[in-house]
């Protein structure tokens, strides 16, 4: 396979064979990690096609410089989240994942999950005020760094550097917690 950025920079053009090869290489990753959290195949496809519909959508701002995995797990991660919650308002949806849970998930392993998201997201609050203004536009909004830096008048390497503390802080802060470790890692790395 040929270097991951010309690959982006293709597919930033449109080229649709440059998406067919970004979609060979992860999809069946994500779908994988989807499939952790929501223990449904028809969720996990939806969480895939959802994630790679935006990609297809914002291709264009896609930053060939940045990690093009950490950008499409970012895009998967918010896409499961979104679902699960949806699903969760669902009774019948909650009733078949109680099944699931006693049959073959660890129930602990879920209360664990949802403990992990609220830590996470009250670190995420912690942050200084401006490296948190630029970790949400990076991770929540989907921006690239250039779209950012344009955004908030600063240089391109001042959101990388915003970026590298958040990811840093955060962390440092989830300690060496094993499920925090595989999510962390899922999303980030």
């Amino acid at each position: 396979m040929r270097p991951e950025k010309e690959i982006i920079e293709e597919l930033r053009k449109g080229t649709a064979t440059a998406f067919d090869n970004l979609y060979k290489a992860y999809s069946q990753k994500l779908y994988s990690f989807a499939f952790t959290f929501l223990k449904s195949r028809e969720d996990a496809q939806e969480v895939v096609q959802d994630t790679y519909s935006k990609i297809w959508e914002k291709r264009k701002s896609i930053d060939s410089n940045q990690s093009f995995k950490s950008f499409l797990f970012s895009i998967g991660y918010h896409s499961t989240i979104d679902l699960l919650r949806h699903r969760l308002k669902e009774a019948k949806y909650r009733e078949q994942l109680l099944v699931k849970a006693s049959s073959n998930y660890n129930l602990e392993q879920a209360i664990e999950f949802g403990d992990l998201l609220e830590h996470v997201n009250h670190l995420i609050e912690e942050l200084p005020p401006r490296k948190l203004e630029i970790y949400k536009l990076s991770r929540i909004e989907h921006l690239s760094y250039s779209e950012i830096a344009e955004k908030l008048n600063i240089s391109v390497k001042t959101v990388e550097n915003g970026i590298n503390f958040s990811m840093n802080f955060i962390r440092g802060h989830l300690g060496k917690d094993t499920l925090a470790v595989m999510l962390y890692a899922s999303l980030f790395l």
